[in-house]
């Protein structure tokens, strides 16, 4: 699949052509709206549950569940357990009950990127099918249900364009799970902006690298079909590291200054890796 629109498909788009290489600032809205379009027509409803789910608390379960450690998740399942009925709290003005139902109002005005929609927000819990009583096996089962959807989906997606995505970390990088990369760098960094010293990887994708965006389309059920299209709740974009060739190109440190008040300044290490993904003909 090549992440790009036939003409005169969907929304009034821009024709600039977006090639080999991409500028965020002017770039983004675009190749947003670009790829919320290819999202909306590639996938089911269940692979965009799962690729929602990437972007919770709960991916690092999934990973822990894909490379088959024999892990008891009691303390996961009970920490969702007890978000649910706090998520029931603060939500009781809109009748939502988690270990029940939910009754969705289709009429409610929301607004994403200045364009109002009517649309409901995904629901982890629900996706999950988190009750109560939800044990160990279940909570497993319902993991590897959306370990298969992932690799399906990421199985038939190609970015189409060349992006440089970024991921911060203070550990080695990782090339096993799935993981979320951003197409901006300031937003990769907030990941540990707590941190002394960072590593940020600059993972340079190419037309043929295969991950998913998550467009508009995988935060929102589309029911009404009146979710703009765009990346306008985030810039992440989901890859699986252990079906990437990675071949690192260069590697530099850089030390910068950050004010924490008037008086006291600190200052942070950052490591750079630039990575370059080589397909298998090349």
């Amino acid at each position: 699949m090549y992440f790009g629109l036939n003409e005169g498909e969907g929304e009034n788009i821009p024709r600039k052509e977006i090639e080999k290489s991409f500028d965020y600032e002017e770039d983004i809205e675009e190749l947003g709206k670009r790829l919320d379009k290819i999202n909306r027509e590639a996938f089911t409803e269940e692979e965009l549950d799962s690729i929602f789910m990437t972007d919770t608390n709960v991916l690092k379960d999934i990973n822990s569940v894909r490379i088959r450690e024999k892990e008891k998740f009691k303390a996961s399942i009970d920490a969702l357990k007890k978000e649910a009925l706090s998520t029931e709290i603060l939500f009781a003005s809109e009748e939502f009950d988690i270990f029940g139902s939910m009754t969705e109002d289709k009429t409610k005005i929301n607004t994403l990127g200045n364009t109002k929609h009517r649309e409901v927000k995904k629901n982890k819990f629900r996706i999950l099918n988190i009750t109560k009583n939800t044990k160990n096996d279940q909570y497993v089962e319902s993991i590897n249900e959306i370990i298969s959807s992932l690799d399906k989906s990421i199985e038939k997606s190609q970015f189409g364009v060349k992006l440089n995505a970024f991921y911060a970390s203070t550990e080695n990088l990782n090339t096993k799970d799935y993981n979320i990369l951003y197409i901006n760098p300031k937003n990769a960094l907030e990941d540990v902006k707590e941190c002394d010293k960072i590593n940020l990887y600059n993972i340079k994708l190419n037309e043929k690298t295969k991950g998913i965006a998550l467009t508009n389309i995988a935060y929102y059920n589309n029911n009404n079909q009146t979710l703009p299209l765009g990346m306008n709740i985030s810039d992440k974009i989901l890859v699986d590291m252990s079906k990437l060739n990675l071949e690192l190109k260069k590697q530099k440190l850089f030390r910068i200054n950050q004010e924490v008040d008037e008086l006291r300044v600190e200052t942070k290490i950052i490591c750079v890796y630039e990575y370059e993904v080589i397909n298998a003909e090349e």
